[in-house]
């Protein structure tokens, strides 16, 4: 699925940076390629730098220009591109001065949302199209978290989750939420629906994990549920995040 040409590939909780992020990775709008032909470069930091500048636009009137990113820059590339942008502003422009930061700063501004806003328009398009599809209220959803509007993003979780009752990605990073506005006991059912759907769903046993260890300040509980983790993926044992969780000094 497309918002322009902002890419937008899935990215499921299958690893354990995943795990952190709440089941499934925030959306993504795009990953410039690194591959290519022998001896063109590509695939190498040199060649990388080359092809980023190679795709950086020239001028200072669309959204892509005034960020300097390309079409093929991630989310959190875009995001960086604005700190830049943004502190260039403040700092006067540096090299390049700035007459009026105050103006950079709203334009800064109008060509991040401008570029976020493609985006959301084919998101909540595929919710007006298949408003009964669960994937789509939850891809939404995603999409809000990661611009961390959270009101917005739980209200699409609830909906995935209530039209699928199995949608353990919808129902973890509700649970997250929920979790972070301080509902605890509705927080801690959704995790525990997870695991009666999926009992190998390390996302949601570890996350249950941190709530069992910072609101119930159940550490039996807790390294339980780290224990069942590593019964699952025996890699994770040495991870420093489980081995806090488990009280591990050594």
């Amino acid at each position: 699925r497309r918002g322009g040409n902002w890419s937008v590939p899935p990215c499921r909780g299958a690893d354990w940076p995943a795990v952190l992020s709440g089941g499934r990775c925030p959306s993504w709008f795009g990953v410039r390629a690194t591959t290519g032909s022998p001896g063109d470069g590509a695939g190498t930091t040199g060649g990388k730098k080359k092809r980023q500048l190679e795709l950086t636009p020239v001028g200072d009137d669309t959204p892509e220009q005034v960020l300097r990113v390309s079409r093929g820059t991630s989310f959190e590339g875009l995001k960086s591109a604005r700190r830049e942008a943004m502190k260039a502003a403040r700092d006067g422009g540096g090299a390049e001065p700035i007459a009026d930061p105050n103006a950079r700063v709203a334009k800064i501004e109008w060509a991040f949302d401008s570029l976020i806003a493609q985006s959301r328009d084919v998101f909540t398009a595929a919710v007006r199209a298949n408003p009964e599809d669960p994937e789509a209220h939850f891809r939404l959803g995603n999409f809000y978290q990661t611009l961390e509007q959270f009101d917005d993003a739980e209200g699409c979780y609830r909906t995935a989750a209530t039209i699928d009752s199995r949608h353990i990605d919808a129902m973890n990073n509700l649970a997250l939420i929920l979790q972070e506005k301080g509902a605890i006991d509705e927080a801690e059912a959704y995790y525990l629906r997870c695991v009666e759907v999926d009992d190998q769903c390390v996302d949601a046993m570890f996350n249950w994990a941190t709530l069992k260890l910072h609101h119930r300040q159940d550490l039996d509980a807790c390294r339980v549920l780290i224990n069942q983790v590593v019964a699952i993926q025996p890699n994770l044992r040495d991870h420093k995040l489980v081995k806090a969780l488990r009280g591990d000094d050594e």
